[in-house]
């Protein structure tokens, strides 16, 4: 009895030092919290070293579907290495502080394979990135192996092995300035709500977009066949020849789809390729041969240009479909802008072959009044 006795004080203090100890460690936490608001998100002696791969003359990065999470941006590690032994001048002049953190005060520039490790491990260690592996919808095959992974691969996974390898894939956290960010954001509201006040548009704004969709359209479906004609006749001759080869890949930004402007590659074909390549040149030789005795160069233009212009009328005519009545039969038609450009260009022969407007009377006048009085 007299050791529960005893007991039984103890537990009663230590339940009254308790929430003294709560509120205590509460407050530590609450102060370390608020050390944290006041130090800066980044590491400032890295951060240059992300601002630098990141820039206009950085790295090229590409999207990817992060597992579990939104899109995000990411680059390889080869690239990373690529850049970092191709650019020491560079990297001394705005990353010196970051060079000596990861290589050691005797190391001025990174020279090998494990330098450029070094400064990956350090991006890591800091939350500018972290490693990630490639993860398809299916792992496997058709044939039960596992799939290759892409080039640029469009569905990531973190992955337990953090350390830096210059084959592997990284993921930014790192976010920089807002303000580009806040204005691009502006830019998409602004776009959406401009097309959601589609139907309150002024009619020279519809038709005026009308004509450029319809001229973006030819420019981009010009621009496949013609690139697909110079593609099978190289084809045919033994060659790969793509004009803007990266035009339709869904991985290149808007200035890196146009670039490079070509690409050519001798094919390695076999004997049944050679022969199915022989057989496509007869067979285009005979087509064209056909289509050079029944039709013209000026009957395939006349056709263009009269299917484009009934395209063009097409949409016009669905816009203004929608005008009240009124409205519709007070626009002009084609006829009446032709019939009134003619008028205005018989006007202004008018007044320049008219006498009395180009004042050579009143010369005259003048020339036979200083006569008479002589």
């Amino acid at each position: 009895p007299q050791p529960l006795r005893s007991r039984r004080p103890q537990s009663r203090a230590a339940a009254r030092r308790f929430p003294e100890d709560v509120v205590r460690k509460g407050a530590r936490a609450q102060g370390s919290v608020t050390m944290g608001k006041d130090q800066p998100k980044w590491d400032p002696t890295f951060e240059p070293v992300m601002k630098l791969i990141l820039g206009k003359k950085g790295l090229k990065t590409k999207s990817a579907s992060e597992i579990g999470k939104k899109k995000v941006d990411y680059f390889r590690g080869k690239d990373f290495k690529k850049f970092i032994l191709e650019n020491p001048s560079l990297l001394k002049k705005k990353c010196q502080a970051a060079l000596t953190a990861a290589l050691g005060p005797n190391s001025e520039l990174p020279e090998t394979d494990k330098d450029v490790e070094k400064i990956g491990e350090e991006l890591i260690a800091r939350n500018f990135c972290f490693k990630a592996v490639y993860k398809p919808i299916n792992p496997s095959s058709s044939s039960g192996s596992e799939k290759p992974t892409k080039k640029w691969p469009d569905r990531l996974a973190r992955t337990q092995n953090q350390r830096f390898d210059c084959e592997g894939f990284y993921v930014i956290t790192y976010e920089g300035g807002s303000s580009m960010q806040h204005f691009m954001l502006a830019l998409i509201i602004a776009g959406v709500l401009l097309a959601c006040m589609f139907p309150v548009w002024p009619m020279w704004a519809k038709v005026g977009i009308w004509y450029l969709s319809v001229i973006f359209l030819s420019l981009y479906f010009g621009i496949l066949i013609v690139r697909m004609i110079v593609y099978t006749l190289f084809w045919i001759v033994g060659f790969d020849f793509w004009i803007l080869p990266n035009i339709n890949d869904e991985y290149c930004g808007f200035l890196d789809s146009f670039q490079p402007l070509y690409s050519w590659d001798k094919r390695k074909d076999d004997a049944l390729m050679l022969f199915v390549r022989v057989g496509s040149l007869v067979i285009t030789a005979i087509a064209v041969q056909q289509i050079a005795e029944t039709t013209s160069m000026a009957d395939v233009q006349d056709f263009v240009t009269n299917s484009y212009i009934d395209v063009l009328d097409w949409g016009v005519d669905k816009l203004t479909a929608a005008l009240p009545s009124s409205e519709r039969e007070a626009l002009p038609s084609l006829e009446d802008l032709k019939k009134e450009l003619h008028e205005d260009g018989d006007a202004a022969d008018l007044k320049v072959d008219d006498p009395k407007v180009s004042g050579d009377d009143d010369d005259d006048a003048e020339t036979v009044n200083v006569d008479s009085s002589s």
